[in-house]
């Protein structure tokens, strides 16, 4: 093969890489990042009511790096709210070992999306590279990752009910992702 083929085909992948990226890019442009305040530990995010809900849901997030950064976990309760604005939010240091911890507690019984992140170099905002495409980890419940678009409130959403529900999220840098897959 020659060096003008071999030009030619990688600039051929990277146009493909580019042109699918785009919707997931502009569809995470949307991700709220505005500050929060952070919280040593476990962190509670109660919803504000009159009276207590009986709902809680425990998140448990991995694949950060240990002790870098903080990570940020944000509740959606609706399709109409998700990754526009989120309902609840809470930020925790990432530790030195294991899974960060967040509990979102007093939750109506219902269904709910959650997204999570680390903010490595701590500027209190989802990073972005070329079109939007996160350059710092990121995870959504029910274990979905994006390919060509961010996804949709349904595909990760969870249902709380009476008591405690407990999910896992891994965080993962998706654009190292796309670059070991291509």
């Amino acid at each position: 093969m020659t060096d003008w083929q071999k030009t030619t085909k990688n600039a051929s992948k990277l146009l493909a890489g580019l042109v699918m990226a785009v919707p997931f890019a502009f569809a995470l442009a949307i991700v709220p990042a505005a500050p929060v305040q952070a919280n040593e530990g476990l962190a509670t995010a109660d919803t504000p009511t009159a009276s207590a809900l009986p709902g809680q849901l425990e998140i448990a997030v991995d694949g950060t790096t240990a002790g870098v950064g903080t990570v940020r976990v944000n509740l959606y309760a609706s399709t109409a709210s998700f990754l526009k604005q989120e309902d609840e939010q809470a930020e925790v240091t990432v530790p030195d070992e294991g899974t960060s911890q967040v509990v979102f507690s007093d939750l109506a019984p219902g269904k709910y999306a959650v997204v999570a992140y680390q903010d490595i170099n701590g500027n209190g905002e989802l990073d972005r590279g070329l079109f939007g495409i996160p350059l710092e980890p990121i995870g959504f419940s029910n274990g979905v990752v994006p390919v060509f678009s961010a996804p949709d409130f349904e595909d990760a959403a969870v249902s709380v009910a009476d008591g405690a529900t407990a999910i896992e999220i891994t965080v993962r840098n998706l654009t190292a992702a796309r670059r070991a897959g291509s």
